[in-house]
């Protein structure tokens, strides 16, 4: 009789291990080489929020409160498939789906944004301007075959746009408009981030991060050739960009 209900126990005692699982075993999944770690974690393996960060030699991110649901059924095809919600406390908020292989392949697609000046001074980015607006990101589709790699991606099809882009000159903010920038892998593991020149400044550009994730290169090549929608403030800045050239654009190329 004991035997009995011992066979009968088990297997609800399997269930609950599986059920109540920590969250923590999340990190079972995430290679160590790719510099992501959970912190202040809660709740369980299926329904749970933690800090998250991302370390690599030039920059270290943080992300707050960082919510996941995951899909029970998918573990059986030897995936993770994750609901992630990444709230307005952080520089960077929104929502993605993730997928991720038992052997580091990742998958990932989503909605993200932010406060244009409050990314730029969180990530360093080089502004010539202070600058203001609102940037979204819309990730249609990114894959890489092993997150461990330091590779930048295998498939990539993003676009960002910044909305009410203004620039502060003498105290003045000046109203851009919206800018889109189209973000694709090469064939070389690179992400091309292209701006095409249909905006108030006539700004054009390509930049090119290559490399690896552990020591990545920015190339930058574009030109800024001013339109008869360029406001005259900018206009009288562009002079310390030097001379322009035969067809009125100011080229720029250089490396961070």
């Amino acid at each position: 009789m004991k035997k009995r209900w011992l066979l009968w126990l088990l297997p609800v005692y399997v269930i609950g291990l599986v059920v109540f699982a920590p969250a923590q075993l999340l990190t079972w999944f995430v290679p160590a080489q790719a510099g992501v770690e959970l912190s202040a974690v809660q709740g369980s393996l299926w329904d749970g929020q933690a800090t998250v960060s991302y370390q690599t030699p030039q920059q270290q991110s943080q992300f707050q409160q960082v919510a996941w649901e995951l899909t029970p059924s998918a573990l059986f095809t030897g995936k993770v498939m994750l609901a992630l919600d990444i709230p307005a406390v952080n520089t960077v908020s929104g929502k993605a789906d993730v997928e991720l292989s038992f052997g580091g392949a990742l998958k990932a697609k989503g909605q993200f944004g932010g406060n244009l000046q409050q990314t730029i001074s969180e990530y360093n980015i080089p502004a010539l301007l202070t600058t203001d607006g609102r940037w979204d990101l819309t990730l249609a589709n990114f894959e890489l075959a092993d997150l461990a790699s330091g590779r930048w991606c295998d498939v990539l099809d993003a676009k960002v746009t910044s909305r009410s882009t203004a620039v502060r000159i003498q105290r003045e903010w000046i109203e851009l408009g919206d800018f889109a920038t189209q973000l694709s892998c090469s064939a070389n593991s690179e992400i091309i981030a292209t701006m095409t020149p249909n905006n108030r400044l006539g700004l054009q550009f390509t930049t090119t991060l290559a490399g690896t994730q552990q020591q990545p290169q920015v190339r930058v090549q574009g030109q800024l050739r001013p339109t008869t929608q360029t406001p005259r403030q900018v206009a009288d800045v562009l002079v310390f960009l030097g001379e322009p050239n035969a067809n009125g654009a100011y080229p720029f190329n250089f490396t961070l």
